[in-house]
């Protein structure tokens, strides 16, 4: 004769307190970019660029050769 185990239950989950923060306190402003729309810019693998959009810490850029990325704002330089 084959027994077979018994199966087991699934432990039942302890009601988790509701210990978030309210959304009011949590939410940060994010940082003014250091870029504005029109900026010559520079980066190591694509070379040269202008910036064409920002949303966030992003940075739409069409570089020379009509490449359009987007790209974090700390891997690129502002040219002078």
């Amino acid at each position: 004769m084959v027994r077979s185990k018994p199966r087991a239950h699934p432990k039942k989950k302890q009601p988790v307190e509701d210990k978030a923060e309210p959304i009011e306190k949590t939410l940060t402003v994010a940082p003014a970019s250091l870029f504005s729309t029109g900026d010559a810019v520079h980066h190591p693998m694509f070379g040269d660029g202008k910036v064409e959009g920002i949303r966030e810490d992003k940075l739409t850029i069409t570089f020379d050769g009509k490449v359009t990325k987007v790209i974090r704002e700390d891997f690129v330089t502002r040219k002078k």
